[in-house]
């Protein structure tokens, strides 16, 4: 009788799992979900900042302007109340001005000598024909006037009883003109408050309009431009 050959050994048993290329498509799919992640916390951080200006967007108003005035500064504010303390650098006067007041930039202030300074009192003649001046407005004023070996800056402030979208459509068709392109649009009501800002800019020139009011008023408008020389 034969000796028959003995049996093969038994194939090991392979432990499941996954797949390399699987695991290749779970790293990809974490870095998907890490990007999703970053995209809604970074979304969520925007949304925050313009919640901010959403509740009070004259105290916005009020903050661009004291910052574009390289002879102002914030001192203290209360939000209760509606009121920003601010100092005059050239003088050291204090003064406290409601929102409202400031983000136009009128208002005097007394000097250390007593004499009355207005400020938000500018030349109108002498502001750039390239700077768009919106049509229908009243109580036009030149807010800042600056100009140095680099660039000249300035902001006009003026009311005007049109919509947002008007505003919105006349910057717009300005800014094509001048061959400046949008950098920054953004514009909403919300609890009876209304505000648009906008961004252009191109070449050595740049303008951003800011425009704010309650639902039923005429809006307050801030136009500031600089253009390098």
């Amino acid at each position: 009788m034969s000796n028959m050959p003995p049996p093969p050994p038994p194939a090991p048993v392979q432990k499941k799992g996954l797949h390399p290329m699987a695991w290749v498509g779970i790293g990809c799919g974490g870095i998907v979900i890490l990007g999703v992640v970053g995209v809604v916390l970074l979304g969520g951080f925007i949304f925050s900042k313009a919640k901010d200006a959403m509740k009070n967007p004259g105290k916005a108003s009020a903050e661009l302007m004291v910052r574009a005035n390289k002879d102002l500064e914030k001192v203290s504010e209360n939000e209760s109340t509606g009121e920003m303390t601010v100092r005059v650098k050239s003088t050291g006067e204090e003064v406290t001005l409601k929102y409202d007041d400031l983000a136009k930039g009128r208002f005097t202030v007394k000097g250390k000598d007593g004499k009355v300074i207005q400020l938000g009192n500018g030349d109108l003649a002498k502001v750039p024909a390239w700077v768009p001046r919106y049509p229908a407005i009243t109580d036009e004023a030149s807010a800042l006037q600056a100009e140095d070996a680099t660039q000249s800056t300035g902001m006009l402030t003026f009311t005007t009883a049109d919509p947002l979208e008007d505003v919105k459509l006349f910057y717009k068709a300005e800014a094509d003109k001048l061959s400046l392109s949008s950098s920054s649009d953004s514009s909403f009501e919300l609890n009876g408050e209304k505000n648009l800002s906008l961004h252009y800019s191109g070449g050595k020139r740049e303008i951003t309009i800011n425009a704010f009011g309650k639902s039923g008023e005429p809006l307050n408008v801030q136009t500031f431009y600089t253009e390098k020389k």
